[in-house]
């Protein structure tokens, strides 16, 4: 087809249909698929059009279209979008690829019906009993960490899975490390984030990522001494809050506050708290979250915590950051 519709508010704006060229210049008719690709990791609002073997990136700002020598991608029957994640979708297989690039992932193609088509008895759940309780959302098993970026995404990690708890449309599925943090191995056991990158703490060691175009990539030099890089030797959790540049570094039944706008960066006293240790915390709009066990505990900000002579109320971490039936 040669036509392109547009709807807002479920009605078709003035205007529409109209040609393709018209609305995306130099972008040919007859298309298989397109996508939009986000700034962060396309570097602009850009939009990729798929025709045969050809693909064509269309800069919404700039009005302008370049093709692109892509080998690995295409043909396409349909492209998607997903969890920062991008999919060709061939018949009944799908491969992911590198929107920046075109670079094609390895592992791939796989099998729709394993991942995106609900088929009985197939699923990529099926595929990944492994797992076991980790992968499982609503198990109640510990997570060992959690945060949430700039961006409002929350991360939580265990057994060295991750879940994303802000995609609750999507399902909140567990993926390996590995997948969102290249050659992150083994478990986190804590995580923050601060200006526009993600710090990953294992053990006396401290990875950073930054997120940008293609996802998160790891800092050239890291990981490296958590000492050296925080001023601290270990970490059991730690969260900075939304706009600070104060990070609170818990261990044990204690935490301390590390400014993180001073090099070298070094931890105050550190300051009691109503418990005697926590698998993960996270500050976010909402407060402070400070997981333990199955359960979490809530509090307004820094102030209320340090203040605190008793842990607030405790509540379900599965049923109400994860929404599972209790």
């Amino acid at each position: 087809d040669e036509k392109v519709w547009s709807y807002a508010g479920g009605q078709l704006r003035p205007g529409f249909p109209r040609r393709i060229g018209d609305e995306f210049p130099g972008v040919p008719g007859d298309l298989d698929a397109a996508v939009e690709c986000h700034p962060e990791e396309c570097g602009g609002e850009t939009v990729l059009f798929f025709k045969g073997d050809k693909v064509f990136s269309f800069d919404l700002e700039l009005r302008v279209t370049k093709e692109r020598p892509w080998l690995d991608v295409g043909p396409c029957d349909a492209a998607l979008r997903w969890l920062e994640r991008y999919y060709c979708l061939q018949g009944t297989q799908f491969y992911r690829f590198r929107p920046n690039s075109g670079k094609g992932l390895p592992g791939y193609p796989r099998d729709l019906r394993d991942y995106f088509i609900p088929c009985p008895g197939r699923g990529h759940g099926h595929g990944n009993a492994s797992w076991g309780a980790a992968g499982d959302r609503c198990s109640g098993q510990p997570f060992q960490a959690i945060t949430s970026d700039d961006s409002g995404r929350i991360y939580a990690f265990r057994g060295g899975l991750s879940f994303r708890l802000d995609s609750w449309r999507d399902g909140w599925h567990a993926w390996p490390q590995a997948h969102s943090w290249p050659g992150l191995q083994g478990d986190v056991d804590a995580a923050f984030s601060w200006n526009k990158h993600m710090y990953l703490i294992q053990g006396s060691q401290v990875s950073i990522y930054i997120s940008g175009r293609g996802g998160h990539q790891l800092v050239e030099g890291y990981p490296r001494a958590l000492q050296e890089e925080l001023g601290v030797p270990k970490a059991d959790a730690a969260f900075t809050c939304p706009g600070s540049a104060e990070l609170y570094v818990i261990t044990g039944d204690s935490v301390r506050r590390v400014d993180l706008t001073k090099s070298p960066r070094r931890a105050d006293e550190p300051q009691p708290l109503p418990f005697d240790g926590v698998d993960g915390a996270m500050c976010t709009a909402d407060g402070i979250y400070l997981l333990r066990g199955d359960s979490y505990h809530r509090y307004k900000d820094v102030a209320e915590l340090l203040a605190a002579r008793s842990p607030t109320d405790s509540r379900s971490i599965a049923a109400d950051l994860f929404r599972c039936a209790q």
